[in-house]
């Protein structure tokens, strides 16, 4: 029989700890105890190799076989390395196997590795995560739709070990602290989600390592900083639908391009966002993004979902918009629900100009009147001005239209109220240098416009209402309308139907044809509950929040700061239906001014809530 020599000095600190259970009994298996050392050793000088204790345990004749430390010495290796063992008519071990027997023993001959945290169910080397054992070489998802235990509260350096991933999902957990860098080492991840946990600190640099990544969603988190450029260097992040096979027809999942909304995110969105070529869903809303919206977004023409709304972005619209032909929303199902993804979401942010009429291009249901809903598009809270194109008209909400070109006709002036049907009028407003006065006619035999002429401000009712009028809309404290003028600016009508037509004093409505004034038979109670955007916003140093209540409703109104804070309880109280305002002077409780920044303000009517961000500033 060949003998085998071999240098295996600190070939322990060479290779992985040896497993004796997997590596050396295996080795033993096939060699030696079927025909020698088995039965309590009663073939071969009571040496039993059918265990690892019994082989520890050596003979009642030489005494231990095995000396830990010490290979050369040990009178196993000598019987294999000579070609004693096993006996003639089996073939030789391999100088593999032989060298693996002293590394064992030179390791210290043990049952199970040092180094080894855990085996895996495929009896694979693992390691211990959150109370699983995940092999290292065959794990490659890690996550959803496996839950994270609450008592995860960070990343274990553990989790690194586990090369081989190509999912990662971790959301609605309560881990906590930055991502670490060592993100970046997981080379063949196509998906990293870690939405709706706590983290916090800046996006880490690393994360543009992962160059296999299509989807990537890191929302619902406490990041800040600004958007790292290295992000829109992972050209591969597109989004996708996943069908879940399920009771009720299944389901199915949309798993983001790219979504860093509901976060602290701070800078501008920047040009090389372009790269992103492959993108269906794109939200980054939720964030204190400021400066102009780069025209490389609109080179991203495979976008079915653009969500940046409730930013601080300025500029204007570009006329490419209407390149974005994609651009139609993502509507996902599980059994009895549908969650519907925004088309288009612009709104709450800093945007003004004109609105391009290639905008019409957007594959939306423009002539459906829920299409906003249904679809998800809205662009209200910004500064666009008129006019808009017609595609636009039935959905552009309210506008800061402060800065926008002069009006057609001017609200100045002063108008006649009529209170019912066929009333002459008994009520006139004069709109003057931002005040609104109110007066009520005196005579019982009805009052003429000599009469209303003869007035001046002393005679109106004390407080007069602060209004704003811009783009043909009136701005008061609780409402807002847009007005259309008729009859050379004579007659105004209101475009929601909750309010009448008003006419110049001195002006005979006679004149104005086919212009009938009425009243409209729709009650003034909202459908559902609705907190609007505060406005103005951004702000200094009030704003005014409005909120419809279909019911009778306990009412609670209250601002916080970013930490959760509460600031001012401005109010609690149980109030009748209707459209409802509540003005926020930036103080607090105490009366005390508050320093500029985001707060958020939210409302609870009954079970319904709804919480908004705004901007002071100072």
């Amino acid at each position: 029989m060949k003998k085998y020599t071999f240098a295996i000095v600190f070939i322990s600190n060479i290779f992985a700890q040896v497993d004796y259970e997997s590596q050396i009994q295996t080795i033993i298996d096939a060699n030696c105890t079927t025909s020698c050392h088995t039965f309590g050793g009663g073939y071969q000088n009571n040496l039993d190799l059918t265990s690892y204790a019994n082989l520890m345990a050596g003979t009642s004749v030489n005494g231990p076989v095995v000396i830990p430390l010490d290979h050369a010495n040990s009178l196993l290796w000598q019987k294999v390395n000579s070609g004693q063992m096993p006996p003639q008519n089996y073939p030789d071990l391999t100088s593999d196997e032989v060298d693996l027997i002293a590394q064992w023993i030179d390791e210290g001959a043990l049952e199970t590795p040092t180094d080894v945290d855990c085996y895996a169910d495929d009896g694979t080397d693992g390691v211990e995560i959150w109370g699983i054992c995940y092999s290292i070489e065959n794990t490659t998802s890690i996550g959803w739709p496996l839950s994270i235990p609450d008592s995860a509260t960070y990343f274990p350096d553990e989790l690194f070990s586990l090369v081989n991933l190509n999912t990662i999902s971790i959301n609605y957990s309560n881990i906590s602290g930055p991502i670490p860098e060592e993100i970046g080492n997981f080379s063949n991840l196509t998906r990293l989600n870690l939405s709706s946990n706590q983290l916090s600190g800046e996006i880490p640099s690393e994360i543009g390592n992962l160059t296999e990544l299509t989807s990537l969603d890191l929302s619902s988190n406490q990041l800040s900083g600004n958007i790292p450029t290295e992000i829109f260097s992972l050209i591969n992040l597109k989004g996708e639908i996943e069908y879940v096979a399920g009771a009720g027809g299944g389901a199915s999942i949309l798993h983001q391009g790219l979504n860093l909304s509901n976060n602290f995110l701070i800078g501008t969105i920047q040009p090389e966002i372009g790269n992103l070529t492959n993108l269906k869903t794109l939200d980054l809303s939720f964030n204190e993004l400021v400066g102009d919206l780069p025209t490389e977004v609109y080179s991203l023409d495979s976008l079915q979902s653009l969500n940046l709304s409730n930013n601080l972005i300025t500029g204007e619209i570009s006329d490419e918009i209407g390149n974005l032909l994609q651009l139609e929303g993502v509507t996902t199902y599980a059994h009895m629900s549908v969650t519907q993804y925004d088309a288009l979401n612009l709104s709450n942010n800093l945007l003004g100009g004109l609105i391009p009429e290639s905008i019409c291009n957007l594959p939306l249901e423009w002539d459906n009147s829920n299409m906003q809903e249904n679809q998800g598009f809205s662009i209200s809270n910004n500064q666009f001005c008129g006019p808009f194109p017609s595609c636009v008209e039935p959905f552009i909400g309210i506008q800061d239209t402060s800065n926008c070109a002069p009006l057609t006709s001017p609200i100045e002036g002063r108008w006649i109220i009529p209170l019912f049907e066929n009333d002459p009028g008994n009520t006139m407003y004069e709109f003057l240098d931002g005040l609104r006065y109110t007066y009520y006619c005196a005579d019982d035999n009805g009052c003429d416009s000599t009469y209303w002429n003869s007035l001046d401000t002393s005679d109106a009712i004390p407080n007069p209402d602060p209004y704003t009028f811009s783009n043909d809309t009136l701005y008061m404290d609780s409402w807002q309308q847009p007005v259309t003028f008729e009859c050379d600016g004579n007659v105004v009508s209101f475009g929601d139907t909750l309010y009448w037509s008003w006419w110049r004093v001195g002006f005979d409505i006679s004149e104005c044809e086919d212009q009938e004034l009425g009243f409209s038979n729709i009650t003034n109670t909202p459908e559902k509950f609705k907190l609007n955007q505060n406005y103005p916003n951004p702000f200094n140093p009030v704003t005014t929040f409005r909120y419809n209540l279909p019911e009778d409703s306990f009412v609670n109104i209250t601002v916080y700061d970013m930490l959760g804070n509460v600031v001012s309880n401005l109010i609690n109280q149980k109030e009748t239906s209707g459209y409802k305002s509540v003005q926020w002077n930036a103080t607090n409780d105490v009366g005390s001014p508050v320093s500029a920044g985001m707060y958020l303000y939210r409302i609870q009517a009954g079970e319904f809530t709804q919480t908004k961000k705004m901007v002071l500033l100072k």
